[in-house]
């Protein structure tokens, strides 16, 4: 009943090792995208920050005639990638409903910003709303830098909860190798303990009758030779003495034949009154 307990809970710890190595192996992934996303994100945020800052420019070099046609192209090109993503500006669409508002938004109020631009040039800008509307363009621009960073921050609190799971489940799957390899060394352990017995004479200390009879199959060799040894009226002193005398009396020739043998050689217990010597 033990053992089949101990076999049960083997099976349920090797189970659980598998279903926690295919998490860590989601979890891994999962981080992996997270970590992309961030840095597709902290370039958004730069690039908002960027549509903000530039367009502040244009409007000042504006207001000073000189024309800023291409400028103006990279803020559409700015806001462009931030809406919908752009490969040339390695930029991603962010997956956020308020931010994406926001940006078309911006997109649309850009359009009104430019119409002024080009009122400036025909009439001058003391003539125009275009400083009233740049400010407006600027605080739609804080708001969806925000946004962004909001988002990015959601990110990284999510992808701090994602490590914190991965690394609960690396040090719970260390716990389980660890256990398994203690009690693979327990099983070693006892497997040579078992297979020692096995060869074992427990009341001399001598190999076996096991032994013995493996030593006999070798095939003998050149220079080898065997005693045997056989003690007479065992049978005598285990009837008249008992056998606790019998068994003392086995002890002591094992212990003398063992110390009169050089410890290279083998000497074993050969059956119950009987030892052989190898040399």
């Amino acid at each position: 009943m033990k053992d089949k307990r101990k076999r049960h809970i083997s099976k349920m710890i090797r189970f659980l090792m598998t279903v926690l190595t295919s998490v860590l192996i989601v979890l891994i992934l999962i981080i992996i995208l997270m970590v992309s996303r961030i840095q597709g994100t902290a370039r958004v945020v730069n690039y908002a920050g960027l549509v903000r800052g530039k367009t502040q420019r244009i409007i000042k070099l504006e207001d000073a005639g000189m024309p800023q046609d291409e400028m103006i192209a990279d803020v559409d090109g700015y806001i462009e990638g931030l809406r919908f993503g752009s490969e040339e500006l390695d930029l991603v669409s962010l997956d956020d409903k308020a931010f994406q508002a926001k940006m078309e938004e911006l997109d649309a109020y850009f359009d009104t910003l430019k119409q002024e631009i080009d009122l400036v040039r025909q009439v001058g800008y003391e003539n125009t709303n275009i400083i009233q509307k740049s400010e407006t363009f600027f605080s739609l621009c804080d708001v969806a830098t925000g946004l962004a960073e909001t988002y990015a921050q959601r990110i990284a609190t999510r992808l701090g909860q994602f490590e914190a799971l991965t690394i609960i489940d690396i040090v719970i799957l260390i716990f389980m190798i660890l256990y398994e390899l203690f009690k693979a060394f327990h099983y070693a352990k006892a497997n040579r303990e078992l297979k020692s017995k096995i060869y074992l004479d427990e009341a001399t200390g001598l190999p076996n009758k096991n032994k013995c009879e493996e030593i006999l199959t070798l095939e003998a060799e050149q220079n080898m030779a065997i005693c045997v040894f056989d003690l007479n009226n065992l049978r005598i002193i285990n009837n008249q003495q008992g056998h606790e005398r019998g068994d003392l009396y086995i002890n002591l020739f094992a212990k003398s034949l063992r110390n009169g043998v050089d410890e290279n050689q083998f000497v074993g217990r050969c059956g119950g009154d009987e030892f052989i010597a190898f040399f």
